[in-house]
């Protein structure tokens, strides 16, 4: 089921009409009778006044004949004639014009108008016009005019007593003379470059740690020149703008307080401009210094098994440091830390830590505001490293659990960053909400769970498992809730079961930028997906690569809130997605401008005919939109409907893309993209108001070109999404 592309100009094409050199406008945004009606309004006579079509001494300004029989044209889209005037102008660079005796403009006799962004230098005079009209009274004599375009625009020539459209000319002033310079937005195109930053993990300021903690170096990188750069870095909790720059490398600081912050970058060559968005590119953590809180330390080889919240038999209050040292084959554990929102608990490695336990590689057990920092020590990217490949259990476990006296709270608000997980018989990471009889669904929400910058290899389970998972009917949806997990920027390598899993994260779920591969590797049934999204979620994933798994890509649940999936790139060896869904009250998905690779089975699969115990067979699926996606290579069916008894027509199930170029996934040998001329990239998609969105829907960015539709393919993945 393809359809094929829209007849319409994308970001590709309008890239490819604007050939360098090119100076005629491609989105003109000037109207003269509006440029000279803001024109008038901002020029005042010399009492103070403001004009209305009629100069100070009573000289006609709207082209008509004056009092002194000169006429005058107040449009600046050509230059202005008038009878006693000499036009000159010159071959030379910069162009030279000599201009003769002209109706007086402003207080002055040389007078300056800008259209659009910009602004011009008057030289010897040192001055710069940035306002709609300037007026400068000046002798006889030669002048340098340099028009200047704003970021995100460009100059589109000189009108009035000037002409041409070189930026530099010179002005041979006799008497009076009037030029207009006019400037206009860039055409958004695709360039090819990506945003960078040195470090993704900064430190807020302290004082008794090197400024350099808390900076990071944002860098665009790209193999053309670039003529200018312009960023914005904004809050990714809320959007709100924090900082603005335009150098080609920007040096951003992170304020007070712990968050996460959004990168977006706008870039021109002089011809088209195109803007790159990163979600989540910079975390800020709290300092490694002792930044004046009391500062706790344990060596694991002595000691790692932490009860009570106290580290050698001392409390530790909110806002405290506690530095781990050392290695250990042992049980290591934190039962019952609780900072608050405002003081969480930090707990940081001293160099390189590591524990070969047989069993709990690290638990966090009945925990609240609580910081595991593995980012301590410059010379050690992962400073905790997990590794078991005996028996035993999941490595990094957050849990509630009732152990005498450390139960006295549920868990909630954890981060976990710079955890190395090599080698293991169960899970990577498991964070579940139930456990205990006095903290589960019935009277307790985790909350606010963040999980990045962590690398999971050679597990035998999944690599991530997120939340509660049950078959049962009864318990639909799933218990246990988890709400605004954030999972990003995380690697999974070669997982036995499941790349990652996810249920009962009941709102505000974010999972993107992540790289999974080779998931699947014990070939077990129902354990073969490089991601499998259970009952009772509701968020959104962008922006991940699964790739290299055994079987089938992506599994959902039928239970939960609505679900957005988009700018995925899938390369598996069987199918590319796989939704089984059923319940009646089953959520509605979205997913669009995803690529899937070479599937030897089908692109999609939505089967509702079985239940497989927690979904009633053949039961409505409330809503579908599946459209803008693109699959690359050969398969018995680009996509396959099984769909029981659902309303199909009312599902937004095309235009699609097929192609058989692996070419098309624009993927190098390190898997990062490379989409510049991915051939996917001449095709259209669906509008997001075909889809019944909005940007605002869209937590990660925006993924729409100039047209408003869905950019179909890897174009949108990551730093090589294109946005406006």
């Amino acid at each position: 089921m393809s359809a094929p592309a829209p007849n319409h100009k994308s970001s590709v094409d309008v890239r490819a009409a604007v050939p360098r050199g090119y100076n005629r406008p491609m989105r003109l945004i000037y109207a003269p009778a509006l440029a000279t009606l803001l024109l008038n309004a901002a020029c005042p006579a010399s009492d103070g006044t403001t004009t209305e079509g009629t100069a100070t001494d009573g000289t006609a300004t709207d082209g008509t004949e004056g009092t002194d029989g000169t006429a005058t044209m107040s449009d600046p889209s050509g230059p202005t004639v008038t009878s006693e005037a000499t036009l000159v102008p010159t071959m030379g660079d910069p162009t030279e014009t000599s201009v003769g005796p002209t109706t007086e403009g402003g207080d002055g006799n040389l007078v300056i108008n800008i259209v659009g962004d910009g602004r011009v230098v008057v030289e010897p005079l040192g001055e710069t016009c940035t306002e709609a009209a300037c007026a400068y009274d000046v002798p006889a004599g030669t002048f340098s005019l340099g028009a200047e375009a704003a970021a995100g625009n460009r100059f589109a020539g000189w009108s009035g007593d000037c002409s041409g459209t070189e930026p530099q000319i010179e002005l041979v002033l006799e008497t009076t003379a009037s030029c207009t310079a006019t400037f206009e937005l860039l055409p958004e195109g695709l360039l090819p470059a990506s945003i960078s930053a040195s470090r993704e993990i900064v430190r807020v300021p302290a004082d008794d740690a090197e400024p350099s903690d808390s900076e990071t170096t944002l860098k665009i990188e790209s193999d053309i020149t670039l003529t200018g750069v312009q960023w914005v870095v904004l809050a990714a909790d809320d959007g709100s703008e924090i900082a603005t720059a335009d150098t080609a490398e920007y040096v951003f600081t992170c304020p007070d307080g712990r968050r996460d912050y959004d990168v977006r970058a706008t870039v021109t060559d002089g011809q088209v401009q195109s803007t790159f968005f990163e979600r989540r590119l910079v975390t800020c953590v709290p300092p490694r210094s002792d930044a004046g809180r009391t500062v706790h330390t344990a060596d694991i080889s002595e000691a790692s098994y932490f009860q009570n919240g106290e580290i050698a038999g001392v409390k530790v209050q909110p806002g405290d440091l506690v530095r781990i040292s050392g290695q250990a084959n042992s049980d290591f554990a934190f039962f019952n830390f609780q900072g608050t929102a405002e003081a969480p608990i930090h707990i940081i490695n001293e160099g390189a830590v590591r524990n070969d336990d047989v069993s709990w590689l690290m638990h966090l057990i009945n925990c609240q505001h609580v910081i595991i920092d593995g980012k301590g020590a410059d010379d050690v990217e992962y400073g905790f490293t997990l590794t078991n490949t005996g028996t035993g259990g999941q490595a990094v476990f957050v849990r509630n659990y009732s152990q005498g006296s450390n139960t006295n709270t549920g868990s909630t608000a954890i981060e976990i960053f710079g955890v190395e997980i090599a080698d293991g018989p169960d899970s990577g990471f498991r964070v579940w909400n139930g456990g205990s009889d006095e903290f589960n669904a019935s009277n307790w929400t985790f909350e606010g769970l963040r999980l990045h910058h962590n690398y999971v290899h050679d597990v035998l389970a999944e690599g991530f498992y997120v939340g509660y998972y049950t078959d049962s009917i009864e318990q639909q949806p799933a218990p246990y809730p988890i709400e605004e997990a954030k999972v990003y920027r995380n690697r999974v390598e070669n997982a036995g079961w499941d790349g990652m899993q996810f249920g009962s994260c009941r709102s505000g779920l974010e999972v993107h930028d992540n790289v999974v591969t080779g998931s699947g590797g014990a070939n077990e049934p129902n354990q073969r997906s490089s991601l499998q999204w259970n009952p009772g979620n509701s968020g959104a994933l962008y922006n991940n690569r699964f790739i290299g798994g055994v079987g089938v890509d992506l599994q959902v649940g039928c239970t939960g809130g609505d679900t957005k999936m988009y700018g995925n790139v899938f390369v598996h060896s069987d199918a590319g997605f796989y939704l089984h869904a059923g319940q009646a009250d089953a959520p509605r998905y979205w997913l669009f401008a995803n690529s899937v690779g070479a599937p030897n089975a089908v692109g999609l699969r939505i089967n509702m005919n079985s239940a497989p115990g927690n979904c009633a067979a053949g039961a409505k699926l409330s809503e579908m939109h599946y459209a803008s996606n693109l699959l690359v290579g050969s398969a018995e069916q680009s996509w396959e409907f099984a769909a029981g008894d659902a309303d199909t027509a009312s599902w937004t199930l095309e235009p699609n893309l097929t192609t058989n170029d692996p070419a098309a996934l624009c993927l190098d040998e390190a898997l990062a993209p490379t989409c510049g001329e991915s051939p996917a990239l001449a095709g259209g998609g669906a509008a997001l108001e075909d889809l019944g969105l909005t940007l605002a829907d869209l937590p990660g960015g925006h993924f729409v070109d100039l047209d408003g539709r869905v950019l179909a393919g890897p174009s949108n993945f990551g730093a090589h999404q294109a946005a406006h």
